[in-house]
């Protein structure tokens, strides 16, 4: 390693610079302050120690001093050291990558200075050689500490943070009595923002502490008397968790809500088995109240989901297993959609998008539930459509629709029917026995209830593969077990039988006919959309 020596001489303005030796006495100046060689090792070296106001060399009355070195190759930042004892430095400063720093508010005395380098990650270099400078006047006054407080105070520990009107080192003195006792270690870097963890502490126990705090001139200053309360014990008992619960479930999103017997945070675990597989974002907010919303879930699909919540001693509680099922979009499984919206003309549109066109024949437009529909004068009037993607008999499906009587009928009076050759079910809007419900032919009713009054009322009737189900205005009025016929309709007839042996009177508007049996919910949310706005 090459050595580089300079030394320190006085120049006319009262500062020093250090420079390589020479020969003589410099005209002009105000004499050679030293003729000590100072050895450093490239790249980390002192150059000079330049002081500030100063009648003489080597001392300045503003209390500052004015340092350079050489910069280092490789070098992410330096770190300027000084004390009042030679090798011994009480204080260090973080000057980034520059390299001059001028240490401003010393006391009165000698210091001795140091500069290390460190590089990007962090690794230090050892000690330039020790530069000196006098400095008599300077900063007299102590630090202004305020702000004292502590927090995070556990059975075992505690942090303490104060604030001061000036760059300080940072201790606390603490301990069971004002006699205090024990000591942090002093932290020599320069700052007005202090914060010392203790640790170590009795549980249960009131302790007393107080804070110091030297700036660089070496004035110190002492905090007056403070206390804290350790904490009983450690914590290791995990929350209790209650009212577990999900909400606002739609076919892509749910809502799940609990609660907990202290604050802790917030997640949840969820999927389509026990296995769950997905977990929403951790909400790290201590609360008693825990909501999380869970989105991008599939529609109509059973979730599996529990709940979990760590307090503040990372105690962790994790719930039992719960379902919920995303709810499926009115217009799926939809194959036939009629709004009778026309008006005019002998067609009808299916909006389902499997082309299933009604035909009109006789059949008569006039006002409906919403916009128009079709009006049947129990005699010759009736509408034809294919059956693309009806289902079977003995299927899931659903048949619905808006409906008035034009009179309180006495007999057969068909709204829907699906039928093959042979076999036929159809929702009757009348019978001999004042009843309104679906009647198999051959067989009988397979479900039906009492005649509604003669105004708008909703019809639906729900076959799930097992259970028959008939609803009036969303209410369910009558239910059976009775298996239907299993022939694949060929024809779908509105306001007659596919013989033509019974005819409607009344109106009908907004039909619809699914692969799939509604549940009650979706029924009264149908009821209150017409076609044109379906979701």
């Amino acid at each position: 390693m090459r050595r580089h020596p300079i030394r320190l001489r006085g120049n006319a303005k009262g500062n020093m610079r250090g420079e390589p030796p020479s020969t003589g006495t410099e005209r002009g100046s105000v004499g050679l302050v030293s003729d000590r060689r100072f050895g450093f090792s490239t790249p980390f070296a002192i150059l000079a120690v330049v002081l500030g106001l100063s009648a003489f060399a080597g001392i300045s009355f503003a209390g500052d001093v004015n340092l350079a070195w050489n910069a280092s190759t490789g070098a992410a930042g330096y770190k300027v050291h000084f004390g009042t004892a030679s090798g011994a430095y009480g204080t260090s400063v973080d000057v980034g990558t520059r390299t001059t720093y001028t240490v401003t508010g010393l006391a009165a005395g000698t210091y001795y200075f140091a500069v290390t380098a460190y590089d990007s990650s962090g690794v230090q270099s050892g000690f330039s050689n020790q530069a000196t400078a006098a400095v008599t006047g300077g900063d007299t006054t102590p630090p202004v500490i305020s702000a004292v407080s502590s927090s995070s105070v556990t059975f075992s520990s505690a942090t303490v943070t104060w604030t001061t009107n000036e760059q300080t080192n940072s201790q606390v003195d603490y301990g069971a009595t004002a006699s205090y006792g024990s000591s942090t270690p002093l932290n020599a870097t320069l700052v007005t923002a202090h914060s010392q963890g203790l640790s170590g502490l009795a549980a249960s126990a009131t302790y007393h502490f107080r804070v110091k705090s030297v700036d660089a001139a070496g004035n110190p200053a002492t905090s007056g008397d403070f206390t804290f309360t350790t904490s009983a014990t450690a914590d290791t008992t995990a929350p209790v968790i209650s009212s577990v619960s999900s909400s606002g479930v739609s076919g892509n999103a749910a809502t799940i809500r609990w609660s907990t017997n202290e604050a802790a945070n917030s997640q949840v675990q969820y999927g389509t088995s026990t296995s769950y597989g997905s977990t929403s974002a951790l909400d790290p907010s201590l609360t008693t109240s825990h909501t999380q919303t869970l989105s991008g879930l599939a529609a109509g699909t059973i979730y599996h989901y529990r709940v979990t919540s760590k307090d503040a001693a990372t105690n962790l509680v994790t719930s039992s297993d719960f379902t919920f099922k995303t709810t499926t979009p009115l217009n799926a499984d939809l194959v036939v959609a009629y709004s009778f919206d026309e008006g005019a003309g002998t067609t009808a549109a299916d909006y389902s998008g499997n082309s299933n066109t009604g035909t009109l024949f006789n059949a008569s437009w006039t006002t409906g539930k919403y916009g128009n529909a079709l009006w049947f004068n129990g005699k010759n009037a009736y509408v034809t459509a294919p059956c693309s993607g009806l289902p079977a008999m003995n299927a899931p499906q659903t048949i619905a629709y808006w409906f008035t009587a034009s009179r309180r009928s006495t007999s057969t009076e068909p709204v829907v029917s699906l039928a093959d050759d042979a076999q036929q079910i159809s929702i009757q809007a009348g019978f001999k026995d004042s009843r309104i419900g679906v009647w198999q032919d051959p067989g009988g009713w397979l479900v039906a209830a009492n005649q509604p009054s003669r105004t708008w009322h909703y019809i639906v009737y729900t076959f799930d593969g097992a259970t028959h189900r008939f609803y009036v205005d969303g209410d369910e009025k009558g239910s059976s077990t009775i298996r239907p016929t299993a022939a694949a309709p060929t024809s779908l007839q509105i306001g007659r039988v596919l013989d033509g042996s019974d005819y409607l009177r009344g109106t009908v508007d907004e039909l619809r006919v699914y692969s799939r049996a509604l549940s009650q919910t979706e029924i009264q949310s149908l009821m209150n959309i017409a076609i044109g706005s379906q979701p």
